[in-house]
């Protein structure tokens, strides 16, 4: 899922665009702390544009920032 979502960053497609910096498409160090970012600073829209890395990285962090509860 990282790879994929790291890779369409990299490509500029719009939905990871809208989600994240284009920034986190340097490396996959950035795109890590700027998925991360957008997880907690924009849970709804990652959850709705990104489902499956939202959920990746809940279960990360075994935390659900949109509902403000541990899973």
């Amino acid at each position: 899922v990282m790879q994929e979502h790291y890779e369409n960053l990299r490509e500029g497609a719009p939905r990871e665009h809208r989600v994240m910096r284009p920034y986190g498409g340097k490396n996959p160090a950035e795109f890590f702390a700027v998925a991360t970012e957008a997880f907690f600073e924009r849970p709804r829209m990652m959850r709705r544009m990104t489902p499956a890395l939202y959920d990746e990285l809940r279960r990360f962090y075994g935390f659900d920032p949109e509902t403000q509860s541990p899973c």
